[in-house]
């Protein structure tokens, strides 16, 4: 919106002034945008009207009417007002879900406004360009940090600029190990321009070389080569980032320039332990130990510049990550995360990360809570906290709100896999196994091999009893990254295969001494110590009784089911299905159920999640078909 003189001006005044003339006395209309902001609050209940075309706007809108006893319903076949025809349904991304929704009305709207007042002659021309992993020519392999972060921060960097489409870097990383040319990858990848590099240490100098190709007529179009010991690390990388965003022919505007050259920090060395950092960090929630060497290196880096605010943001991630996992120090690594969330937004307030992991913190300790900062990071970043939002509405069991954030997310950060992991985990979590193998498998195969992927693939092959497939997923993926991931996973593999003995060794290296272990206990002969154990996990989960939370309930179901104490059991489980909740996917092989699983009790409940999710089945099948998703 725009506001002059005390008035207001723009699209969403102009939207919001045709609604209303097809109101009603006694109704209440609003537009998608607006129900998908208040659609999850108690009591309000919404029926869609139609889709409808609005004079001077140029996309059909949905129109919905709060339905309740006290208000009037249009009648949809004879509403009138400042409309033309009613339009038919269209399939785009971006209407059936109403993006809107996901950041404020207001900020979206300017942003609309901004976008369609561009006249022809200020559009931006898009271009596309893949950066090549940079060589590490030096014989010092303890340098390859060098080249995976150089590569990581440049590929960032250019990710900013709206106008070029920056290619996955891990995309382009599996290319050149299938040993392909840059002509070939230019190709098969559909870009226009390749930056390639090298970076050599020789003795006390290091020299980085790099190349920005042309490649409709293979011309060589900017060359730079940089003495590091003249020009640190960090000037190197603005200057390729600036120097390729100047040189290609893009409407960069002097404020995004300035952006690009902005110094992250005034150490050298701090970068330096940045990127080393950066190399190591691992995304997937995981005890502390596993992220030893990642809090090592930037808390080097953050002793060499305490004003180093992308330092502070990936340790507020590091430790919101540890933070929830179970059997972590929960109070003590969420209250490092919040700290060091806070002191990155202190000195720098745009950076997006820090506002997730605010959003993290507060939805651990009130489910909801959290949502006005992901927002803000949107707000930030069109691409940043979509996933986020996703596993917030998962976790509540909205697959449906789910499914339309990871697919916003694939819209969006198409060269993500964070978007298509989304739909695989709602897919896997409502017992389309196959689907869910299928897309991150394929994930796997153009080398995405995050523990997001492994981890939810190790998942899959667990629940279709494939232990073997599991376990060998785990010792190529995750043992040489990150051994004590790799060894919870295999413990957890042996327990659901029942092999007791065998998955004991695997929790007490990794100190879980939660209800995994009672449960070996319990069937192992150790009753007094497998219920020591229950009641100490028992306490740990009760704290969460004030959100809004279900994991903690599912968890409880499953602890008194194990003990025997079935009326408990029923109790969690009844909370659970007035809630809608559909528990944990693998509810039909969990362990921890064998004590009622053949009672009818439990056989009714079964049944009744097992309908829902059918009818959600086929929701999401629909859904995926009119977004024809490449995967």
């Amino acid at each position: 919106m725009i506001r002059k003189d005390n008035n207001v001006y723009g699209d969403s005044v102009n939207i919001a002034s045709r609604i209303e003339s097809m109101g009603i006395p006694n109704s209440i209309l609003v537009s998608e945008s607006v129900r998908n902001n208040i659609k999850n609050q108690p009591g309000l209940q919404f029926q869609l009207l139609g889709e409808y075309e609005f004079k001077n706007v140029s996309e059909p809108m949905a129109v919905y009417a709060l339905d309740t006893d006290k208000l009037e319903i249009p009648d949809p076949a004879s509403v009138t007002g400042k409309l033309a025809i009613k339009a038919k349904k269209r399939s785009t991304l971006l209407r059936r879900f109403g993006i809107v929704a996901l950041i404020i009305v207001a900020i979206l709207a300017y942003d609309y406004f901004e976008e369609n007042s561009k006249s022809k002659e200020t559009e931006e021309i898009t271009s596309s360009i893949a950066v090549l992993p940079f060589t590490n020519l030096s014989q010092d392999a303890d340098q390859d940090y060098l080249t995976a972060g150089f590569t990581s921060e440049v590929n960032h960097q250019l990710s900013k600029i709206e106008s070029l489409s920056v290619i996955s870097q891990t995309l382009a990383q599996q290319l050149v190990r299938q040993a392909k040319t840059a002509g070939e990858i230019a190709k098969e990848l559909n870009v226009n321009y390749i930056l390639e590099g090298t970076i050599q240490k020789a003795g006390d100098r290091t020299r980085l070389i790099t190349n920005l190709t042309r490649m409709t007529d293979n011309q060589m179009i900017w060359s730079e080569e940089f003495d590091l010991d003249e020009v640190n690390l960090i000037d190197a990388q603005i200057q390729v980032s600036t120097g390729i965003a100047e040189k290609l022919p893009l409407n960069v505007s002097e404020q995004k320039i300035t952006q690009l050259q902005k110094i992250p920090t005034s150490s050298p060395l701090a970068y330096e332990f940045y990127l080393k950092a950066l190399d190591s960090f691992n995304e997937w929630v995981a005890l502390q130990q596993a992220y030893t060497p990642t809090i090592r290196f930037l808390e080097k880096a953050i002793s060499l510049d305490n004003n180093f605010a992308q330092a502070h943001a990936l340790l507020a991630r590091v430790y919101q990550n540890s933070s929830r996992m179970v059997g972590a120090d929960y109070d003590q690594a969420s209250a490092n995360s919040l700290k060091y969330a806070h002191k990155a937004i202190a000195l720098d307030s745009l950076l997006p990360d820090p506002y997730v992991v605010l959003g993290q913190y507060y939805n651990d300790r009130e489910s909801g809570d959290g949502l006005k900062w992901f927002s803000k990071a949107n707000e930030l970043d069109p691409r940043a906290g979509l996933f986020e939002l996703f596993q917030f509405h998962i976790a509540r069991s909205e697959y449906i709100s789910a499914f339309e954030y990871a697919a916003l997310k694939v819209e969006r950060d198409p060269i993500s896999p964070y978007g298509y992991i989304g739909i695989a985990e709602v897919n896997a979590d409502l017992g389309n196994l196959e689907r869910a193998m299928a897309i991150l498998e394929h994930l796997l195969d153009q080398g995405f091999t995050n523990t997001f992927v492994t981890g939810n693939l190790i998942n899959i092959y667990s629940v279709l009893r494939r232990p073997d497939d599991a376990m060998r997923l785990i010792d190529a993926y995750l043992m040489p990254k990150d051994s004590v991931s790799g060894i919870r996973e295999k413990g957890i593999i042996y327990l659901f295969s029942k092999e007791w003995n065998e998955s004991e060794p695997y929790y007490l290296r990794t100190n879980n001494f939660d209800m995994d272990l009672g449960l070996i206990h319990l069937n192992t002969g150790r009753e007094a110590s497998a219920d020591t154990l229950f009641q100490a996990a028992i306490s740990r989960r009760l704290v969460f009784l004030q959100t809004n939370a279900t994991w903690y309930l599912r968890d409880l179901s499953r602890i008194y089911a194990a003990m025997g104490d079935f009326e408990k059991t029923y109790e969690y489980l009844e909370i659970l299905d007035q809630r809608d909740d559909l528990h944990y996917g693998w509810i039909h092989i969990d362990p921890f159920f064998d004590k009622i699983r053949d009672e009818n009790r439990f056989q009714d409940y079964y049944k009744r999640i097992e309908t829902r999710k059918e009818k959600l089945r086929r929701q999401i099948q629909n859904m995926e078909k009119e977004l024809e998703f490449d995967i």
